[in-house]
């Protein structure tokens, strides 16, 4: 396909090479693979607790297909297939059956099924549904599919073969000894080219019980012309096997058992505990018994003074303690902790051994940060490690490749990009007024990065009063004065003219509601105009979480937090860094109040005010793992001909549901908030004529189901709405989550971080041969190795596609972001919606906190239903608001 004649590619920009974490694959050209099926049925012969059904889950069901090829029975599998973990087997050799069905031990211990009564199998049905010529995949990867996206969709020979191939390339390691491994990623204890530094020694006993190593991400994807393999590093958390006592002593820090049992009395160590031990596997090992099952069981749930505890014995109420002195003749000590297993069942810590893991709970706030100085310092430390650790990939020696005629070639990809020129960053002169500002431009010496010093926002906030809560629980302080009046003066220098405070009003913020109330009477102001200043203690998300919902929620005010640490105290007596502290805290303040700070200036900017246009971030946020919460979509939208002011909506989502379920009535609403700051009835030229709608969070496999529930709804509500002259629809799928990384080449294409520079794209080399995509690092390098967003095309009716215009456009929204002075990582409106997501919490009583933080009850009661059922909604004076900046 000639590149240079299709609009997808650009060309503005100046060129650059770069390395990429992609590695060429080869697999001979006709090729035939087996593609078996029969739902791989694995059903269990045993039902759970309490009669339940029981869910085999990928890793045990790629265990049990493992044993029964190696172990039960080989003779009818001459060369093992490659599991994908649900429910397809691929193999490159035929097996000696075309439709089987056979019985698996349950256990890894047993390598033959046994007749006993107690034995617990699984059944497993496989049956042989096809075999794939990859040939057929060379329509797609010459270009001769784009723009049908039919092509490559579920069912399809190519959805088939790109399947088959990363069960392929997984296989080897998954199966070695020793290694972990979760989705896509294999975490492999390293035996060849790597020696773990002293550093990582370091970090591994600061966070004992858990370990970090080095997991490695492999997808197998099609580009023009080529297919290849995307590995990139990936952080394991691993939890060490030891004895469960010993493990949870290690992570209270007690020196002993008794130390543990003295802690766990505590309410706040027992729930650090009981959130760290969620969905922990162990195994029961009673001294002297062999139990029926030695099988891993999540732990549910812990429970104090386990051997109080009674139940009903063969009629007879029993404890816990006297059953096991009696039946096991294990003594249980007063006040020990235990362990709730599935639904009811109990067990005391000292007969629980926890087996080597993945740890898939939220971490500990100081566990994230090890987790941070554990990854590569720069993008080349990154690219060696991946080096370093390709061999252990066993892509040379893999049975599953050779046998398939497939080659993963060893040197890193390198791609043609281009550095996008930067838009320029305007403020308000010193003339002009806030209506009509006179402009004061920046041209970007360092491209993603600028400074608000001695500047005045480009549209100054009018508070009409604030009201300053010192909530620490202590007295306000000469030092917290002085911060007071070294803000208020930051903010009249950027132009924001505060006319009346309050002084510090001391109170324990129990009734917060009340305060501000009672405090805005006494000083004889409304809601409007009205912004509340709170300085918390350092360690208060409680609070924090209360200020944001009743500001939010109860009372309509924006609301502004400051943290009051020790730090901070340091930083206002020594001056030292406090500038910066304040013009942060002043972009915060600004935005709520209703200003705007800056707004980029360039061509893609010129177009975007040349007709009325709206631009649109929308968000799906899910609950952690565990977690009874539900679902939440957000949605921004711009109101301005700068699109820098947005308004924002939230809605609670069925659980987990990717697809926006109430998307109708958030964009009615958001037309609506437009339509409210022109009259278009009266002038038609000022009637909605361009939308431009970034979608976060939806994966490949969704793109079309996204086309067919959002933008197709969007488009015949817009029609309700508007007509046949209907605003034209740009949607675009942005996501973040993908493992492209790209890795400048020694010389100037780097930047003081060793990353690529803010505005370098790629739309070359790793393209989707179907979707229009590309690839934009637009934020300036940090620590580590910057993430590009990744932009899919799904429809663009407003630029025909237009590769040049469509990341100019994406490039010049990364800048107007209004709580940084740097260009961002993602358009403004996605980060703005992902912003509104995070702030589902505040919608919400303060008992359900730990369910929304993803630090769910095991014992509650509590469905995602239920808890939606107490969402509420964001007060009527902040709808055309930025609250949530």
């Amino acid at each position: 396909m000639n590149s240079k004649k299709n609009p997808r590619y650009g060309t503005v920009g100046r060129p650059v090479e770069v390395d990429v974490n992609a590695f060429s694959l080869s697999w001979a050209q006709h090729s035939v693979v087996m593609h078996y099926d029969g739902d791989i049925s694995i059903k269990p012969n045993f039902n759970g607790p309490g009669g339940k059904d029981i869910n085999i889950g990928k890793e045990k069901g790629t265990e049990v297909i493992q044993r029964l090829q190696v172990n039960v029975r080989p003779d009818l599998f001459p060369k093992p297939g490659a599991f994908d973990g649900k429910k397809n087997l691929y193999a490159f050799r035929a097996f000696n059956f075309t439709s089987e069905r056979f019985e698996v031990p349950w256990d890894k211990e047993q390598t033959q099924s046994t007749k006993g009564r107690r034995a617990k199998t699984v059944t497993v049905q496989i049956v042989l549904v096809r075999s794939v010529d990859i040939s057929l995949l060379g329509q797609v990867l010459h270009g001769n599919e784009q723009g049908n996206p039919s092509s490559i969709g579920p069912g399809t020979v190519v959805a088939s073969s790109l399947n088959m191939l990363q069960a392929f390339l997984q296989a080897a390691p998954k199966m070695a000894n020793g290694n972990l491994h979760k989705g896509k990623s294999v975490y492999m204890q390293w035996r060849r080219g790597y020696q773990q530094s002293s550093d990582q020694k370091r970090i591994d006993d600061r966070i004992r019980p858990l370990r970090l190593v080095d997991g490695f991400f492999q997808s197998a994807r099609m580009t023009t012309g080529q297919l290849i393999v995307n590995i990139d590093l990936s952080v394991g958390v691993i939890l060490q096997g030891m004895v469960l006592e010993e493990l949870c002593a290690t992570f209270l820090g007690c020196k002993n058992l008794r130390d543990l049992n003295e802690r766990c009395s505590s309410p706040v160590y027992f729930d650090k505990l009981r959130h760290f031990l969620r969905d922990v596997k162990v195994s029961i090992k009673i001294p002297g018994k062999t139990l029926k099952s030695q099988g891993r069981r999540a732990i549910r749930n812990l429970i104090r003074d386990v051997g109080s505890h009674s139940f009903d014995r063969n009629g007879i109420p029993t404890t816990i303690r006297d059953y096991f002195l009696s039946t096991h003749g294990v003594r249980i000590p007063s006040q020990s902790v235990g362990v709730v297993i599935g639904n009811h069942e109990i067990f005391p810590m000292s007969v629980c051994v926890v087996p080597e893991q993945l740890y898939k709970s939220k971490l500990q706030p100081e566990h994230v940060r090890e987790v941070l100085s554990f990854v590569p310092k720069n993008p080349r430390e990154r690219l060696q490690r991946i080096k370093a650790g390709w061999q252990n990939l066993e892509y040379e020696n893999s049975e599953f490749l050779k046998g398939a005629n497939i080659t993963v070639h060893p040197d890193a990809l390198t791609v043609h990009g281009r550095i996008l020129p930067s838009p320029n960053i305007l403020y308000s002169g010193a003339s002009g007024t806030p209506a009509t500002p006179t402009p004061l431009t920046l041209t970007l010496a360092k491209p993603g990065t600028w400074d608000v010093m001695r500047k005045r926002f480009w549209s100054p906030a009018r508070p009409s009063f604030v009201l300053i809560l010192n909530l620490t629980g202590h007295r306000d302080s000469p030092d917290m004065n002085k911060l007071m009046g070294q803000l208020f003066n930051t903010l009249k220098e950027r132009g924001v003219d505060v006319p009346n405070t309050s002084t510090i009003i001391n109170d324990s913020g129990a009734d917060l509601s009340a305060l501000i109330r009672r405090e805005a009477e006494r000083y004889k102001v409304g809601p409007i105009g009205l912004l509340v200043l709170a300085i918390l203690p350092e360690n208060a998300a409680e609070l924090y979480a209360n200020v944001k919902r009743v500001g939010d929620v109860l009372l309509g005010v924006p609301t502004q937090c400051i943290r009051w640490s020790q730090k901070l105290t340091q930083t206002v007596q020594n001056n030292r860094g406090i500038d910066q502290y304040l013009n942060n805290l002043a972009l915060k303040i600004n935005v709520r109040c209703g200003g705007v700070n800056h707004v980029p200036a360039s061509t893609a900017m010129d177009y975007l005010a040349e007709h009325p246009t709206m631009v649109i971030g929308a968000d799906v946020s899910h609950p952690s793992p565990g977690s009874t919460a539900p679902s939440f979509a957000s949605l921004v939208s711009s109101r301005d001909s700068k699109c820098s002011i947005y308004s924002a909506q939230m809605k609670v989502q069925p659980f987990r549901k990717e697809i926006i379920e109430s998307l109708d009535e958030m964009m009615t609403k958001a037309i609506d908030v437009f339509r409210s700051e022109v009259d278009d009835t009266k002038n038609p030229k000022l009637q909605l004529r361009r939308i431009f709608f970034f979608r976060d969070g939806v994966s490949e496999g969704e793109f079309e189901t996204v086309r067919e529930h959002e933008l197709n709804a969007l488009k015949k509500l817009l029609v309700r709405i508007y007509g046949k002259d209907r605003p034209r629809i740009t949607f675009i799928v942005v996501g973040k989550r993908h493992h492209f990384r790209f890795f400048p080449k020694q010389g100037a294409s780097a930047d003081a971080s060793g990353n690529c520079p803010s505005g370098f794209v790629v739309d070359r080399g790793i393209e989707h041969p179907v979707y229009s995509d590309f690839y934009l690092q637009s934020q300036p390098g940090l620590k580590g190795t910057s993430i590009p967003a990744h932009y899919t095309v799904i429809e663009d009716e407003n630029l025909g596609g237009n590769g040049n215009h469509l990341q100019s456009l994406a490039y010049s929204l990364c800048h107007t972001y209004q709580r940084s002075t740097r260009s961002v990582k993602l358009p403004a409106p996605v980060y703005y919606a992902d912003l509104v997501c995070q702030r589902a919490r505040f919608h919400f009583a303060p008992r359900f906190l730990n369910q929304l933080e993803g630090l769910s009850d095991a014992a509650t009661d509590d469905t995602p239903e239920s808890i939606a059922q107490e969402f509420r909604s964001l007060h009527k004076n902040l709808k055309k608001t930025m609250h949530f900046m």
